[in-house]
């Protein structure tokens, strides 16, 4: 069996088990009282056409929403039975995007993770299982405290989408979580969105080490297990796949040729309902007697994501292949991973080729 359906098997185990549940949907809720403003970062002034920049920050503050709704839906993450909560996300919708009126999910391609809120009660987080999978984690990684009264304060920072639907329109949109279906929570704000740099929008990190990891690695995580593959800190992921980080800093002997170039950033690659949640972070070109290679700090465990982590070698890399230029440049150095793996999710790629790693310093 090749390597990429042995990590397959082992990413997707769990979501093929679930994967035979049918999806209940509950009947559309009447009309009820949910209601949402759109606020400043400072939580006061209310937005209104004011144009807002990637990384600025909105808040969104509701009242009227039921803690007791929304039992229906996926079976994972949320149990059926406890209430399932409600989304909050800025983002771009088609104009037939409510759930309740059979709008296909394509409608709301653009939501991003990000920036969205998961707003659920506490009573309902900790009725989520933690156990064998620690959904509830998963779920507190964007929940907002869903008060006994109904209301809620939600605070997301504007990402612009990677993709958007047909004559979508930029807001902030709530819905029931989880493919729970609730007509009455099905509410939009619409936000003036600037694409141009904003004060406070990112600066898109160097890409000092790029690495695939391995063949098909994102496209595994992104298709296969219908997940995602995110940079942050100073890592980024090309639209090819690779994952970039920047320098953070070398100490090499230029007599000997030995010694460390560091770089900074952290990718996280999880799976649909982060049935698994990995990390690689901080990676290290190590330049030693024994050859060179490529460190990395990785997760603890196959859920636990930044939660938990501690430095591996990667793999070895034949810098001999390829050799440097006078400026320290490496390019697609050829790369063979080291085993056994961490955590247990990437021991199908122990020993095997890995992807090519670029690098300068």
């Amino acid at each position: 069996m090749s390597t990429r359906r042995l990590l397959f098997a082992a990413l997707g185990a769990a979501l093929v088990a679930s994967a035979g549940a049918s999806l209940a949907v509950a009947a559309p809720a009447a009309p009820g009282t949910a209601h949402i403003e759109v606020l400043a970062a400072d939580g006061v002034t209310p937005l209104g056409d004011t144009a807002v920049h990637e990384g600025d920050r909105i808040v969104v503050r509701g009242t009227g929403f039921d803690p007791n709704a929304n039992t229906d839906g996926l079976p994972v993450p949320v149990p059926p039975g406890v209430p399932h909560g409600t989304f909050v996300t800025f983002g771009a919708f088609a104009p037939h995007w409510r759930p309740s009126e059979d709008a296909p999910a394509e409608a709301r391609v653009g939501q991003q993770r990000s920036a969205t809120a998961w707003v659920m009660s506490e009573s309902a987080l900790n009725r989520v299982p933690d156990v064998p999978f620690d959904f509830r984690r998963t779920i507190r990684q964007q929940w907002v405290p869903l008060a006994d009264d109904g209301s809620f304060t939600a605070t997301l920072t504007v990402t612009k989408p990677a993709k958007t639907a047909p004559d979508a329109s930029y807001g902030v949109y709530t819905y029931a979580a989880a493919d729970a279906v609730n007509a009455a929570e099905e509410l939009s704000v619409p936000v003036t969105f600037d694409p141009a740099p904003g004060p406070n929008t990112p600066v898109p990190p160097a890409q000092d080490l790029q690495w695939g990891v391995a063949p098909g690695y994102t496209d595994l995580v992104k298709s296969t297990t219908q997940g995602s593959v995110v940079g942050s800190d100073g890592a980024s992921v090309r639209g090819d796949g690779r994952l970039t980080f920047e320098l953070d800093g070398a100490d090499v002997d230029p007599a000997t040729g030995l010694g460390t170039v560091r770089y900074r950033g952290t990718v996280v690659s999880f799976t649909r309902f982060h049935l698994a949640e990995i990390a690689l972070a901080n990676p290290w070109i190590e330049f030693t007697d024994r050859g060179a290679f490529l460190s990395a700090e990785t997760s603890d465990g196959n859920m636990v994501g930044t939660d938990a982590m501690h430095r591996i070698r990667f793999a070895q890399l034949d810098t001999a292949a390829t050799p440097g230029s006078v400026d320290g440049e490496f390019t697609d150095v050829p790369a063979r991973f080291e085993a056994p793996l961490a955590p247990s999710i990437l021991l199908p790629y122990s020993g095997q080729q890995a992807a090519p790693v670029t690098f300068r310093y």
